[in-house]
């Protein structure tokens, strides 16, 4: 018998691999591969922002806006300090990270520092049974 698709549930280690997927297209600068990491709408909550607010957005937005970031940051490299790791019991994929790189571009109207950038934080992605990203949480 052939189960429905229905039926389908990922492994901790395919959702495991989504989150992974979404830093290495961050480490290439590519657009496509981030993008492709999400679901059709996503929702963000960056708890260290100005709005710490859920809000949804499109996958090519937050493409777009990593680019934004990238292009301001070009040497910026993303390593782990742990994970990504799923919980054995949910869907949530937590990835304890950090970034390194120079700030040589203006960014969202702030201008450049041209002074090297450090900064570490922990990102809660819920991946859904598509293995796209449809909710996320950042932490800095």
């Amino acid at each position: 018998m052939i189960a429905s698709s229905s039926s389908f549930s990922p492994t901790p280690s395919q959702r495991e691999n989504v989150v992974v997927s979404y830093f290495d297209g961050v480490n290439k600068k590519d657009r496509d591969q981030i993008a492709n990491c999400f679901a059709d709408k996503a929702v963000i909550r960056d708890v260290c922002g100005i709005n710490s607010s859920e809000r949804q957005v499109k996958p090519s937005d937050l493409a777009d806006r990593c680019m934004e970031f990238l292009a301001a940051h070009p040497d910026c490299i993303v390593k782990f300090h742990y994970g990504p790791e799923c919980g054995r019991d949910s869907n949530w994929v937590v990835a304890h990270w950090y970034e390194t790189g120079h700030w040589t571009g203006d960014s969202r109207g702030i201008p450049a520092t041209v002074k090297p950038m450090a900064v570490e934080g922990q990102t809660r992605f819920l991946v859904n049974d598509n293995l796209k990203i449809e909710k996320f949480v950042v932490t800095r």
